[in-house]
């Protein structure tokens, strides 16, 4: 995996600044995204500010991205380099069985 670039907040309630972190080894089953475009929502923020008091920092924020895959861990399914991605809030869904095909990836019982 390449070294990751980002803006971050280093502490709540302070400016995003340039960051870049070594994220390791790409797992079997994990995609690396060139993220093109991400968003921004309230929940961001909130944990920008740590409003609800569990955020950790340095915090990059965004959670909904669009991007290409650049590299793919050698059990990643579905996908192949350089295909352009939607990246949405859910985490580690299979996208092979039936809630993941029926849009209800947060149900996956198989990732």
């Amino acid at each position: 995996m390449t070294e990751i670039r980002a803006w971050a907040a280093q502490a709540p309630r302070t400016p995003l600044a340039p960051w870049s972190f070594d994220p390791g080894p790409l797992a079997p089953e994990d995609v690396e995204v060139a993220v093109e475009h991400c968003g921004i929502c309230h929940s961001d923020l909130s944990m920008l500010d740590n409003e609800w008091g569990i955020s950790r920092y340095p915090l990059v924020a965004g959670h909904e991205a669009i991007g290409r895959v650049v590299a793919l861990g050698e059990r990643a399914k579905g996908l192949k380099l350089g295909q352009r991605v939607g990246v949405g809030w859910t985490a580690e869904s299979c996208m092979h069985c039936r809630p993941c095909l029926s849009g209800d990836q947060h149900l996956c019982g198989g990732a």
